[in-house]
């Protein structure tokens, strides 16, 4: 399954992003990894996704879901106890509109809260049965 285009798109809207958080606690981090590395690990992401654990999991089970605040705080805690700590974020889903929905909703919420985009690497994976449609986010 190939995203190349959506991928381009949504890093794009990294850069777009808002600033909705007051309390930006992702600008004070590490020197950010050289851009090949983002991008050997964002084409491993579908294979390591279906053996890794997801830190987070977003369902999209109706229009705009209400996760920004439990993924602030999760990806908060996260940085506390890890601050070097990068994330695979990857769309689980058969429809691939709704992966380029879903990612897109997911970017632009850690954009707006500041996530560089060098930290995120992006990917979907086509889901088991057609009705998962959700974003897992991993540590790496």
């Amino acid at each position: 399954m190939s995203h190349g285009p959506a991928i381009a798109i949504l890093a794009g809207a990294l850069t777009l992003g808002g600033c909705g958080y007051s309390n930006n606690i992702f600008w004070e981090t590490a020197a950010p990894p050289p851009p090949a590395k983002a991008a050997i690990l964002a084409a491993a992401a579908p294979e390591a996704a279906s053996a890794r654990k997801p830190f987070v999991v977003i369902r999209f089970e109706r229009a705009d879901p209400d996760y920004r605040t439990a993924l602030y705080d999760a990806l908060h805690g996260a940085l506390e106890r890890r601050p070097d700590v990068e994330f695979d974020v990857v769309a689980v889903t058969r429809d691939t509109t709704a992966a380029q929905r879903d990612l897109a909703s997911v970017v632009h919420s850690l954009a707006a809260m500041g996530m560089p985009s060098e930290r995120i690497s992006l990917s979907s994976v086509a889901a088991s049965d057609d009705a998962t449609d959700e974003v897992r986010i991993y540590l790496r």
